[in-house]
């Protein structure tokens, strides 16, 4: 009698569930590692995005109050923070003119920066004396971002600035900063 070689039926059925479970698990593993990786990307280019967006303000604030050679020609106030905490307007002296420059009629060249929370937004304009008008440039872009909190605080020797942020089209993405921010002419 000759013996027959190979695997029977159920070999084959068995080895072929156990290659399925197998393959299933790796499938589900891959799958869980692709959503884990692209939320971090997503979570580190908000916040890159977010602290990019903040590094002018934070710079201006640091300059507040700067005039070249002479800082008793101060004319108005260096640091004005609006009672909801949301719009700052700062004034320096930004091409060592000796004096604060402020020109209605060409107020890009001005000495004042004005930042404001609008519409889930920062904005920023030169030249803004106040928190109102038309003309403010968003600091990120709204399609992807959505700031849902900013607020601005005067503290005995520094600025405290508050930020959260989510995406737009993933709001379990979300990014909270709040920065002390000393001012190097004022305090």
């Amino acid at each position: 009698m000759l013996k027959a070689s190979g695997y029977s039926l159920f070999e084959m059925l068995i080895s072929l569930i156990l290659s399925s479970l197998i393959f299933m698990g790796i499938t589900s593993f891959y799958i869980q590692l692709q959503t884990s990786m692209m939320q971090y990307y997503q979570k580190t280019r908000l916040q890159q995005a977010i602290e990019l967006g903040l590094a002018g303000m934070k710079k201006d604030i640091r300059r507040a109050g700067f005039i070249a050679n002479d800082p008793k020609k101060i004319t108005a106030k260096a640091i004005k923070i609006d009672k909801q905490g949301k719009c700052i307007v700062l004034r320096y002296d930004s091409e060592i003119r000796n004096s604060w420059v402020w020109d209605k009629f060409t107020p890009i060249k001005s000495d004042v920066f004005t930042y404001r929370y609008k519409e889930n937004n920062i904005a920023y304009k030169t030249g803004a004396i106040d928190c109102f008008g038309t003309k403010w440039e968003n600091l990120f872009d709204s399609n992807e971002i959505k700031v849902t909190d900013f607020t601005i605080k005067q503290l005995p020797d520094a600025i405290s600035l508050s930020v959260t942020a989510e995406l737009r089209k993933n709001k379990q993405i979300n990014y909270h900063i709040t920065e002390i921010i000393k001012n190097e002419n004022l305090f």
